[in-house]
């Protein structure tokens, strides 16, 4: 009986206590911050040096594209209570 729980954990990404790895959570953590912040600084340089209409539009998609990943980033704390 323990060992099919131990199973199951291990099959979704959970460790010995039911929660995830902090390794792999720091990981995305990590990848989810600096891609988010280079979306933001190339869609802020986008929209300020594009060209008028299309430059606006696709600086601002990327910044929210940006702002969307930095928003994810709470959802990867490893250390959260559910």
């Amino acid at each position: 009986m323990v060992g099919r729980r131990i199973e199951q954990q291990r099959r979704r990404g959970l460790g010995p206590r039911g929660s995830r790895s902090i390794g792999a959570l720091l990981a995305v953590r990590l990848l989810l911050i600096s891609n988010g912040v280079i979306l933001i600084a190339i869609g802020v340089l986008y929209a300020l040096y594009g060209s008028r209409p299309a430059g606006l539009v696709v600086g601002g998609l990327l910044v929210a594209l940006g702002s969307g990943l930095l928003a994810c980033v709470p959802l990867t704390d490893p250390y959260r209570r559910r």
